[in-house]
Protein backbone atom coordinates (compact mmCIF):
# COMPACT_ATOMS: atom_id res chain seq x y z
CA UNK A 1 0.00 0.00 0.00
CA UNK A 2 1.52 3.14 -0.86
CA UNK A 3 0.11 6.86 -0.57
CA UNK A 4 0.03 9.87 -3.24
CA UNK A 5 -0.56 12.78 -1.69
CA UNK A 6 -3.69 15.21 -3.72
CA UNK A 7 -2.27 17.72 -6.38
CA UNK A 8 -4.38 20.27 -5.35
CA UNK A 9 -3.04 23.36 -3.19
CA UNK A 10 -6.22 24.10 -1.81
CA UNK A 11 -7.53 21.63 0.85
CA UNK A 12 -9.51 21.64 3.77
CA UNK A 13 -8.55 21.02 7.09
CA UNK A 14 -10.24 18.14 7.09
CA UNK A 15 -9.07 16.68 3.93
CA UNK A 16 -5.46 17.38 5.28
CA UNK A 17 -5.80 16.23 8.61
CA UNK A 18 -7.19 13.10 6.43
CA UNK A 19 -4.84 12.97 4.26
CA UNK A 20 -2.13 12.51 6.68
CA UNK A 21 -3.88 9.89 8.33
CA UNK A 22 -3.99 7.76 5.46
CA UNK A 23 0.03 8.47 5.10
CA UNK A 24 0.51 7.31 8.22
CA UNK A 25 -1.25 4.30 7.70
CA UNK A 26 0.37 3.44 4.86
CA UNK A 27 3.73 4.08 6.38
CA UNK A 28 2.89 2.00 9.31
CA UNK A 29 1.20 -0.86 7.35
CA UNK A 30 4.70 -0.80 5.20
CA UNK A 31 6.87 -0.29 7.86
CA UNK A 32 5.67 -3.21 9.78
CA UNK A 33 6.55 -5.52 7.65
CA UNK A 34 9.91 -7.03 8.24
CA UNK A 35 10.34 -10.23 9.25
CA UNK A 36 13.72 -9.67 11.54
CA UNK A 37 17.19 -10.00 9.91
CA UNK A 38 17.19 -12.21 6.83
CA UNK A 39 20.90 -13.12 7.13
CA UNK A 40 24.25 -11.52 7.86
CA UNK A 41 26.82 -11.42 4.05
CA UNK A 42 30.62 -11.67 4.68
CA UNK A 43 32.46 -10.73 1.72
CA UNK A 44 34.80 -13.44 0.86
CA UNK A 45 37.84 -13.56 -1.30
CA UNK A 46 37.71 -17.28 -1.09
CA UNK A 47 33.79 -18.56 -1.26
CA UNK A 48 34.98 -22.46 -1.09
CA UNK A 49 36.83 -21.84 1.45
CA UNK A 50 34.71 -19.64 3.48
CA UNK A 51 32.05 -22.18 3.14
CA UNK A 52 33.69 -24.92 4.34
CA UNK A 53 34.68 -23.02 7.55
CA UNK A 54 31.00 -22.20 8.05
CA UNK A 55 29.64 -25.96 7.66
CA UNK A 56 32.12 -28.02 8.78
CA UNK A 57 33.68 -25.64 11.72
CA UNK A 58 30.62 -24.12 12.41
CA UNK A 59 27.61 -26.54 11.61
CA UNK A 60 25.72 -24.48 9.57
CA UNK A 61 24.11 -26.17 6.44
CA UNK A 62 25.00 -25.12 2.36
CA UNK A 63 21.89 -24.02 0.58
CA UNK A 64 22.93 -25.60 -2.98
CA UNK A 65 20.06 -24.52 -4.72
CA UNK A 66 20.17 -21.21 -3.63
CA UNK A 67 24.35 -20.81 -4.77
CA UNK A 68 23.97 -17.66 -7.30
CA UNK A 69 25.81 -15.77 -10.05
CA UNK A 70 24.67 -12.86 -11.11
CA UNK A 71 25.87 -9.73 -12.81
CA UNK A 72 23.87 -6.21 -15.01
CA UNK A 73 23.68 -2.99 -14.36
CA UNK A 74 20.97 -2.94 -12.07
CA UNK A 75 22.86 -4.97 -9.45
CA UNK A 76 25.96 -2.43 -10.39
CA UNK A 77 24.06 0.27 -9.00
CA UNK A 78 22.42 -1.08 -6.20
CA UNK A 79 24.96 -2.10 -4.80
CA UNK A 80 27.84 0.62 -4.79
CA UNK A 81 25.52 3.51 -6.07
CA UNK A 82 26.99 5.80 -3.47
CA UNK A 83 30.65 4.71 -4.18
CA UNK A 84 29.57 5.23 -8.56
CA UNK A 85 28.94 8.58 -7.16
CA UNK A 86 31.43 9.69 -4.63
CA UNK A 87 34.01 8.32 -7.45
CA UNK A 88 32.53 10.91 -10.40
CA UNK A 89 33.02 13.81 -7.42
CA UNK A 90 36.58 13.10 -6.90
CA UNK A 91 37.24 12.32 -10.61
CA UNK A 92 38.24 8.46 -10.25
CA UNK A 93 37.82 5.16 -11.71
CA UNK A 94 35.33 3.55 -9.20
CA UNK A 95 37.54 0.70 -9.03
CA UNK A 96 39.66 2.50 -6.80
CA UNK A 97 36.82 3.21 -4.61
CA UNK A 98 36.43 -0.79 -4.19
CA UNK A 99 34.28 -0.56 -6.81
CA UNK A 100 34.36 -4.37 -9.66
CA UNK A 101 32.73 -3.23 -12.82
CA UNK A 102 29.45 -5.72 -13.00
CA UNK A 103 27.64 -4.20 -14.93
CA UNK A 104 26.27 -5.84 -18.61
CA UNK A 105 29.53 -5.68 -20.52
CA UNK A 106 31.57 -5.35 -17.24
CA UNK A 107 34.63 -7.87 -16.25
CA UNK A 108 33.46 -8.60 -12.95
CA UNK A 109 30.61 -10.70 -11.28
CA UNK A 110 28.89 -12.09 -8.17
CA UNK A 111 29.10 -15.08 -6.88
CA UNK A 112 27.42 -16.69 -3.57
CA UNK A 113 26.15 -19.05 -1.03
CA UNK A 114 23.77 -19.48 1.62
CA UNK A 115 24.60 -20.98 5.02
CA UNK A 116 21.85 -21.86 7.22
CA UNK A 117 21.88 -21.88 11.22
CA UNK A 118 19.48 -21.53 13.87
CA UNK A 119 18.02 -18.57 13.42
CA UNK A 120 19.41 -16.75 10.85
CA UNK A 121 21.59 -17.40 7.81
CA UNK A 122 24.80 -16.45 6.20
CA UNK A 123 24.92 -15.19 3.04
CA UNK A 124 28.83 -15.41 1.75
CA UNK A 125 29.84 -13.38 -1.71
CA UNK A 126 32.79 -12.87 -3.74
CA UNK A 127 33.29 -10.36 -6.72
CA UNK A 128 35.28 -12.08 -9.63
CA UNK A 129 36.47 -12.14 -12.86
CA UNK A 130 34.16 -13.71 -15.62
CA UNK A 131 37.18 -15.28 -17.53
CA UNK A 132 39.65 -16.09 -15.02
CA UNK A 133 37.42 -16.44 -11.29
CA UNK A 134 40.04 -14.05 -10.49
CA UNK A 135 38.99 -12.58 -6.86
CA UNK A 136 38.51 -8.58 -6.93
CA UNK A 137 41.02 -8.52 -4.35
CA UNK A 138 40.87 -5.16 -2.19
CA UNK A 139 41.41 -4.73 1.71
CA UNK A 140 42.24 -2.69 4.87
CA UNK A 141 45.31 -4.27 6.65
CA UNK A 142 43.77 -2.19 9.46
CA UNK A 143 40.98 -4.61 11.25
CA UNK A 144 40.07 -2.95 14.40
CA UNK A 145 36.28 -3.03 14.71
CA UNK A 146 36.56 0.30 16.44
CA UNK A 147 36.08 1.55 13.41
CA UNK A 148 33.08 3.39 12.45
CA UNK A 149 30.95 1.19 10.81
CA UNK A 150 33.01 -1.71 11.97
CA UNK A 151 30.72 -5.10 11.44
CA UNK A 152 30.70 -8.05 13.97
CA UNK A 153 28.51 -11.04 13.79
CA UNK A 154 28.26 -12.91 16.80
CA UNK A 155 27.39 -16.77 17.06
CA UNK A 156 25.85 -18.28 20.30
CA UNK A 157 27.43 -21.32 22.26
CA UNK A 158 25.09 -23.97 23.46
CA UNK A 159 24.23 -23.45 27.03
CA UNK A 160 25.53 -27.09 28.18
CA UNK A 161 28.71 -26.55 26.44
CA UNK A 162 31.86 -25.46 28.14
CA UNK A 163 33.11 -21.94 27.13
CA UNK A 164 36.82 -22.18 27.30
CA UNK A 165 36.33 -25.81 26.24
CA UNK A 166 34.87 -24.21 23.24
CA UNK A 167 37.30 -22.10 22.28
CA UNK A 168 39.47 -25.11 22.14
CA UNK A 169 38.02 -27.06 20.02
CA UNK A 170 37.04 -24.13 17.46
CA UNK A 171 41.01 -23.30 17.03
CA UNK A 172 41.18 -27.03 17.26
CA UNK A 173 39.23 -27.90 14.62
CA UNK A 174 39.71 -24.87 12.37
CA UNK A 175 43.40 -25.62 12.23
CA UNK A 176 43.16 -29.29 11.78
CA UNK A 177 41.11 -28.09 8.33
CA UNK A 178 43.53 -25.56 7.33
CA UNK A 179 42.30 -22.42 8.72
CA UNK A 180 45.07 -21.27 10.31
CA UNK A 181 44.10 -17.54 10.77
CA UNK A 182 41.40 -18.56 13.05
CA UNK A 183 42.89 -17.28 16.45
CA UNK A 184 40.80 -16.53 19.50
CA UNK A 185 42.01 -13.98 21.47
CA UNK A 186 43.17 -13.83 24.86
CA UNK A 187 41.91 -12.07 27.60
CA UNK A 188 45.47 -11.54 29.11
CA UNK A 189 48.35 -10.08 27.76
CA UNK A 190 50.52 -11.65 25.31
CA UNK A 191 53.66 -10.52 23.12
CA UNK A 192 53.65 -13.68 20.48
CA UNK A 193 52.07 -16.12 18.85
CA UNK A 194 53.86 -18.44 21.65
CA UNK A 195 52.65 -16.61 24.25
CA UNK A 196 48.79 -16.61 23.04
CA UNK A 197 49.08 -20.42 22.78
CA UNK A 198 50.36 -21.18 26.18
CA UNK A 199 47.23 -19.18 28.22
CA UNK A 200 45.40 -22.59 29.75
CA UNK A 201 42.68 -23.64 28.71
CA UNK A 202 40.10 -22.74 31.51
CA UNK A 203 41.53 -18.51 30.45
CA UNK A 204 40.48 -18.54 27.18
CA UNK A 205 37.59 -16.49 27.42
CA UNK A 206 35.63 -13.85 29.88
CA UNK A 207 32.94 -15.02 31.90
CA UNK A 208 30.98 -12.16 33.90
CA UNK A 209 30.18 -14.16 36.90
CA UNK A 210 28.20 -11.04 38.72
CA UNK A 211 26.46 -7.49 37.91
CA UNK A 212 24.30 -6.94 34.63
CA UNK A 213 25.79 -9.30 32.56
CA UNK A 214 26.08 -11.65 34.78
CA UNK A 215 26.41 -15.43 33.23
CA UNK A 216 27.57 -13.67 29.76
CA UNK A 217 30.81 -15.04 28.42
CA UNK A 218 32.33 -13.56 25.58
CA UNK A 219 35.51 -14.14 22.88
CA UNK A 220 36.23 -12.37 19.85
CA UNK A 221 38.06 -13.20 16.82
CA UNK A 222 38.83 -13.20 12.89
CA UNK A 223 37.16 -15.64 10.76
CA UNK A 224 39.12 -17.29 8.00
CA UNK A 225 39.52 -14.83 5.91
CA UNK A 226 39.71 -11.99 8.64
CA UNK A 227 36.01 -11.15 8.99
CA UNK A 228 35.37 -9.79 12.53
CA UNK A 229 33.77 -12.66 14.79
CA UNK A 230 32.45 -13.02 18.62
CA UNK A 231 30.95 -16.03 20.63
CA UNK A 232 28.45 -15.51 23.53
CA UNK A 233 27.55 -18.07 26.18
CA UNK A 234 24.55 -16.79 27.68
CA UNK A 235 23.18 -18.23 31.14
CA UNK A 236 22.02 -17.01 34.27
CA UNK A 237 20.21 -13.58 35.17
CA UNK A 238 21.63 -12.35 31.41
CA UNK A 239 19.65 -14.74 30.04
CA UNK A 240 16.62 -14.81 32.00
CA UNK A 241 16.75 -10.78 31.02
CA UNK A 242 17.35 -11.56 27.54
CA UNK A 243 14.37 -14.27 27.59
CA UNK A 244 12.38 -11.73 28.62
CA UNK A 245 12.40 -9.69 26.10
CA UNK A 246 12.27 -12.37 23.41
CA UNK A 247 9.11 -13.54 25.30
CA UNK A 248 7.55 -10.27 25.72
CA UNK A 249 8.47 -9.18 21.77
CA UNK A 250 7.48 -13.07 20.47
CA UNK A 251 11.14 -12.69 18.78
CA UNK A 252 11.90 -16.49 18.03
CA UNK A 253 15.86 -18.27 18.84
CA UNK A 254 16.30 -22.18 19.65
CA UNK A 255 17.36 -21.20 22.65
CA UNK A 256 14.69 -21.04 24.62
CA UNK A 257 13.15 -24.23 22.95
CA UNK A 258 13.14 -27.62 24.94
CA UNK A 259 14.00 -30.47 23.43
CA UNK A 260 15.11 -29.19 20.46
CA UNK A 261 16.74 -31.37 17.84
CA UNK A 262 20.59 -31.69 17.46
CA UNK A 263 20.52 -31.61 13.13
CA UNK A 264 23.72 -33.82 11.25
CA UNK A 265 25.32 -30.37 10.31
CA UNK A 266 25.94 -29.70 14.02
CA UNK A 267 27.05 -33.15 15.41
CA UNK A 268 28.97 -33.41 11.94
CA UNK A 269 31.03 -30.33 13.12
CA UNK A 270 31.69 -31.74 16.67
CA UNK A 271 32.34 -29.35 19.83
CA UNK A 272 32.46 -26.49 17.32
CA UNK A 273 29.07 -26.92 15.82
CA UNK A 274 26.88 -26.36 19.38
CA UNK A 275 25.56 -23.23 19.04
CA UNK A 276 22.05 -21.79 19.06
CA UNK A 277 23.04 -19.70 15.28
CA UNK A 278 23.31 -16.05 15.59
CA UNK A 279 22.95 -13.74 19.05
CA UNK A 280 23.69 -9.93 17.46
CA UNK A 281 25.02 -8.26 14.75
CA UNK A 282 27.14 -5.41 15.87
CA UNK A 283 28.28 -2.36 14.28
CA UNK A 284 30.23 0.66 15.89
CA UNK A 285 28.63 4.16 15.72
CA UNK A 286 30.08 7.90 16.06
CA UNK A 287 26.27 8.45 18.04
CA UNK A 288 24.84 6.18 19.92
CA UNK A 289 21.54 7.46 20.72
CA UNK A 290 20.92 8.76 16.94
CA UNK A 291 21.95 4.74 15.75
CA UNK A 292 19.20 3.14 18.79
CA UNK A 293 16.33 6.00 17.61
CA UNK A 294 17.47 5.13 13.65
CA UNK A 295 16.83 0.92 14.60
CA UNK A 296 13.54 1.77 16.66
CA UNK A 297 11.69 4.69 14.81
CA UNK A 298 12.32 3.70 11.41
CA UNK A 299 12.83 -0.06 10.91
CA UNK A 300 10.93 -0.79 14.07
CA UNK A 301 13.08 -2.55 17.05
CA UNK A 302 12.45 -2.70 20.22
CA UNK A 303 15.46 -1.11 22.08
CA UNK A 304 16.51 -3.50 25.24
CA UNK A 305 16.06 -1.72 28.80
CA UNK A 306 18.82 -2.18 31.54
CA UNK A 307 20.43 -4.57 32.53
CA UNK A 308 20.86 -5.37 29.08
CA UNK A 309 23.27 -2.19 27.77
CA UNK A 310 26.68 -2.00 28.84
CA UNK A 311 27.78 1.32 30.25
CA UNK A 312 31.61 2.13 30.73
CA UNK A 313 32.89 -1.09 29.64
CA UNK A 314 36.83 -1.12 30.36
CA UNK A 315 39.33 -3.23 31.63
CA UNK A 316 42.68 -4.72 30.87
CA UNK A 317 40.43 -8.03 30.19
CA UNK A 318 37.75 -6.71 27.97
CA UNK A 319 40.99 -4.32 26.09
CA UNK A 320 42.73 -7.65 25.21
CA UNK A 321 39.66 -9.98 24.49
CA UNK A 322 38.13 -7.17 21.64
CA UNK A 323 41.72 -5.64 20.70
CA UNK A 324 44.49 -8.22 21.11
CA UNK A 325 45.14 -8.92 17.04
CA UNK A 326 45.46 -5.12 16.83
CA UNK A 327 47.54 -5.05 19.61
CA UNK A 328 49.85 -7.33 18.50
CA UNK A 329 49.71 -5.65 14.42
CA UNK A 330 50.70 -2.57 16.13
CA UNK A 331 53.87 -3.52 18.02
CA UNK A 332 54.99 -5.43 14.64
CA UNK A 333 54.49 -2.84 12.27
CA UNK A 334 56.12 -0.14 14.79
CA UNK A 335 52.89 2.09 15.33
CA UNK A 336 50.72 3.36 17.93
CA UNK A 337 47.78 1.06 18.73
CA UNK A 338 45.53 4.32 18.62
CA UNK A 339 46.90 5.08 14.92
CA UNK A 340 45.39 1.89 13.65
CA UNK A 341 41.69 2.18 15.68
CA UNK A 342 42.57 0.42 19.44
CA UNK A 343 41.19 2.53 21.98
CA UNK A 344 42.69 2.70 25.38
CA UNK A 345 40.00 1.37 27.66
CA UNK A 346 42.38 -0.95 30.27
CA UNK A 347 41.56 0.21 33.84
CA UNK A 348 44.64 2.99 33.45
CA UNK A 349 43.43 3.69 30.45
CA UNK A 350 41.59 7.24 29.44
CA UNK A 351 38.66 5.79 27.01
CA UNK A 352 35.86 4.22 27.55
CA UNK A 353 33.06 2.19 25.34
CA UNK A 354 29.08 1.96 25.75
CA UNK A 355 26.29 -0.23 23.69
CA UNK A 356 22.38 -0.59 23.53
CA UNK A 357 20.84 -3.80 21.78
CA UNK A 358 18.19 -3.09 19.47
CA UNK A 359 15.89 -6.16 19.16
CA UNK A 360 14.51 -7.53 16.34
CA UNK A 361 12.19 -10.83 15.42
CA UNK A 362 15.29 -13.16 15.71
CA UNK A 363 18.17 -11.33 17.13
CA UNK A 364 19.42 -8.21 18.41
CA UNK A 365 21.75 -5.55 16.44
CA UNK A 366 24.25 -4.19 18.98
CA UNK A 367 25.76 -0.76 18.24
CA UNK A 368 28.76 0.66 19.93
CA UNK A 369 29.73 3.96 20.67
CA UNK A 370 33.76 4.82 22.14
CA UNK A 371 34.60 7.49 24.35
CA UNK A 372 38.31 9.58 23.93
CA UNK A 373 37.85 9.87 27.91
CA UNK A 374 36.30 8.61 31.09
CA UNK A 375 33.01 10.71 30.85
CA UNK A 376 30.27 10.38 28.15
CA UNK A 377 30.60 14.32 27.49
CA UNK A 378 34.20 13.84 26.47
CA UNK A 379 34.94 13.87 22.88
CA UNK A 380 34.34 10.65 20.76
CA UNK A 381 36.88 8.74 19.58
CA UNK A 382 35.85 8.00 15.86
CA UNK A 383 38.42 6.59 13.69
CA UNK A 384 37.19 6.03 9.94
CA UNK A 385 38.33 4.19 6.90
CA UNK A 386 38.67 6.19 3.52
CA UNK A 387 36.33 3.89 2.25
CA UNK A 388 32.66 2.40 2.09
CA UNK A 389 32.58 -0.33 -0.33
CA UNK A 390 30.40 -3.54 0.36
CA UNK A 391 33.29 -5.67 -2.44
CA UNK A 392 36.03 -4.79 0.45
CA UNK A 393 37.54 -8.36 1.32
CA UNK A 394 36.38 -8.95 5.25
CA UNK A 395 33.50 -6.84 5.06
CA UNK A 396 29.85 -7.70 6.51
CA UNK A 397 26.68 -6.26 6.49
CA UNK A 398 23.13 -7.03 7.60
CA UNK A 399 19.76 -7.78 5.40
CA UNK A 400 16.47 -7.33 6.52
CA UNK A 401 13.75 -9.80 5.20
CA UNK A 402 10.58 -7.86 3.96
CA UNK A 403 7.30 -9.32 4.13
CA UNK A 404 6.67 -10.85 1.03
CA UNK A 405 2.67 -9.57 0.80
CA UNK A 406 3.79 -6.20 0.39
CA UNK A 407 5.51 -4.48 -2.83
CA UNK A 408 9.57 -3.75 -2.06
CA UNK A 409 10.00 -0.86 -4.01
CA UNK A 410 6.83 1.12 -2.07
CA UNK A 411 8.49 -0.28 1.20
CA UNK A 412 12.01 1.38 0.31
CA UNK A 413 10.57 4.42 -0.68
CA UNK A 414 8.20 5.17 2.39
CA UNK A 415 11.08 3.77 4.66
CA UNK A 416 13.50 6.95 3.02
CA UNK A 417 10.24 8.94 3.91
CA UNK A 418 10.17 7.55 7.28
CA UNK A 419 13.70 8.33 8.10
CA UNK A 420 13.72 11.72 6.57
CA UNK A 421 10.81 12.74 8.97
CA UNK A 422 12.52 11.25 11.63
CA UNK A 423 15.94 13.37 11.45
CA UNK A 424 17.54 10.77 9.47
CA UNK A 425 18.49 12.17 6.26
CA UNK A 426 21.57 10.51 5.64
CA UNK A 427 19.73 7.24 5.05
CA UNK A 428 19.28 6.76 1.13
CA UNK A 429 18.23 3.80 -0.31
CA UNK A 430 20.70 3.19 -3.49
CA UNK A 431 18.54 2.69 -6.90
CA UNK A 432 18.58 -0.08 -9.61
CA UNK A 433 19.10 2.89 -12.16
CA UNK A 434 21.76 5.18 -12.95
CA UNK A 435 21.26 8.56 -10.61
CA UNK A 436 22.93 11.91 -10.57
CA UNK A 437 22.54 12.28 -6.68
CA UNK A 438 22.05 9.44 -4.01
CA UNK A 439 18.38 9.34 -3.16
CA UNK A 440 17.45 11.00 -6.41
CA UNK A 441 13.92 10.90 -6.52
CA UNK A 442 13.11 8.24 -9.26
CA UNK A 443 9.58 6.30 -9.79
CA UNK A 444 9.05 3.17 -6.97
CA UNK A 445 9.46 0.45 -9.87
CA UNK A 446 13.03 1.78 -10.40
CA UNK A 447 14.29 0.88 -7.00
CA UNK A 448 15.11 -2.40 -7.30
CA UNK A 449 14.06 -5.54 -9.37
CA UNK A 450 13.34 -8.92 -8.83
CA UNK A 451 15.23 -11.79 -10.17
CA UNK A 452 12.94 -13.21 -13.09
CA UNK A 453 14.94 -16.51 -14.02
CA UNK A 454 17.77 -18.56 -12.55
CA UNK A 455 18.52 -20.12 -8.70
CA UNK A 456 17.52 -16.69 -7.24
CA UNK A 457 13.50 -16.15 -8.93
CA UNK A 458 11.24 -14.46 -7.08
CA UNK A 459 14.81 -12.96 -4.47
CA UNK A 460 14.98 -9.04 -4.61
CA UNK A 461 17.04 -7.00 -2.85
CA UNK A 462 18.82 -3.01 -2.43
CA UNK A 463 21.53 -2.06 -0.92
CA UNK A 464 21.88 1.31 1.48
CA UNK A 465 24.13 3.21 4.59
CA UNK A 466 22.51 3.20 7.90
CA UNK A 467 22.99 6.57 9.94
CA UNK A 468 26.53 5.98 10.70
CA UNK A 469 27.43 4.62 7.33
CA UNK A 470 26.84 1.00 7.85
CA UNK A 471 26.20 -1.10 5.28
CA UNK A 472 22.47 -2.36 5.43
CA UNK A 473 20.29 -4.56 2.72
CA UNK A 474 16.63 -5.00 2.28
CA UNK A 475 15.78 -8.21 0.61
CA UNK A 476 11.94 -10.54 -0.12
CA UNK A 477 12.14 -14.03 -1.04
CA UNK A 478 9.12 -14.62 -3.43
CA UNK A 479 7.71 -17.33 -5.50
CA UNK A 480 10.80 -19.88 -5.96
CA UNK A 481 13.46 -18.46 -3.90
CA UNK A 482 10.73 -18.43 -0.58
CA UNK A 483 9.95 -22.06 -1.27
CA UNK A 484 13.40 -22.77 -1.35
CA UNK A 485 14.29 -20.66 1.88
CA UNK A 486 11.50 -22.03 3.58
CA UNK A 487 12.33 -25.74 3.03
CA UNK A 488 15.69 -25.08 4.06
CA UNK A 489 15.16 -23.67 6.81
CA UNK A 490 12.84 -26.67 7.76
CA UNK A 491 15.56 -29.12 6.46
CA UNK A 492 17.62 -27.44 9.30
CA UNK A 493 15.21 -27.36 11.55
CA UNK A 494 15.88 -23.55 11.99
CA UNK A 495 13.25 -21.20 13.51
CA UNK A 496 12.11 -17.63 11.80
CA UNK A 497 8.81 -15.44 12.12
CA UNK A 498 9.17 -15.44 7.66
CA UNK A 499 6.71 -18.76 7.44
CA UNK A 500 4.14 -20.74 9.67
CA UNK A 501 6.05 -23.68 9.25
CA UNK A 502 9.26 -22.36 10.89
CA UNK A 503 7.76 -20.60 13.23
CA UNK A 504 7.44 -21.74 16.99
CA UNK A 505 4.68 -19.27 18.17
CA UNK A 506 2.55 -20.46 15.92
CA UNK A 507 2.97 -23.62 17.73
CA UNK A 508 2.73 -22.39 20.70
CA UNK A 509 6.18 -24.07 21.42
CA UNK A 510 7.61 -20.44 23.76
CA UNK A 511 4.75 -20.95 26.17
CA UNK A 512 6.33 -23.11 28.57
CA UNK A 513 9.69 -21.08 28.74
CA UNK A 514 7.51 -17.84 28.54
CA UNK A 515 5.00 -18.79 31.26
CA UNK A 516 7.68 -17.44 33.73
CA UNK A 517 7.05 -13.76 32.74
CA UNK A 518 4.22 -12.18 33.70
CA UNK A 519 4.25 -9.28 31.34
CA UNK A 520 1.91 -9.67 28.01
CA UNK A 521 3.72 -10.17 24.92
CA UNK A 522 4.43 -8.01 22.15
CA UNK A 523 3.97 -9.04 18.33
CA UNK A 524 6.63 -7.47 16.37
Amino acid sequence: MSFTPPRTMLLSTPTLLLGVALMQLALSSNLNSLHGIAYMSVTTDNLTASTQFYTQVLGGMLVPELAFTFSGDSHYYRMFQKEILDARTQGVNPAELGVPDIRNHGTYEVRGNFIVFDNDILQLVEFVEKSSSKVFDIRDRRTSQCYIAAPIVCFWVKDDVDFNHYIAELEKRSHDLGFDQVKVNRPVTVHNEAERLAVPENQLGITFDSGDFDGLSMAFFKGPRGEQLELNRITKSYKYNLGKNYCRRQGVTTAFLDNHPDNRWKKAAGVSGQLYGMFEFATRTDDLSKSVNFYTQVLGSEELPKPLVGVNLRGDAVENMLFQKELLDAASWGVDPRSIGVPNTTLAGSDRSDLKFNMFDNHVIKTVEYTAGKSLSDPKFNPRYNWSSPAYINNMHVAFLVDDNIDLNNFLHDTELKAATNKFPEFKVNRAIDVPTLGASVPSSQYSAEFTDGPLKGFNYVFAKGPAGEQLSFVQFKGPAAAKLKSALVRYSAVSTAFKETNPWDRKEYDKYCSKYSSNPVIG
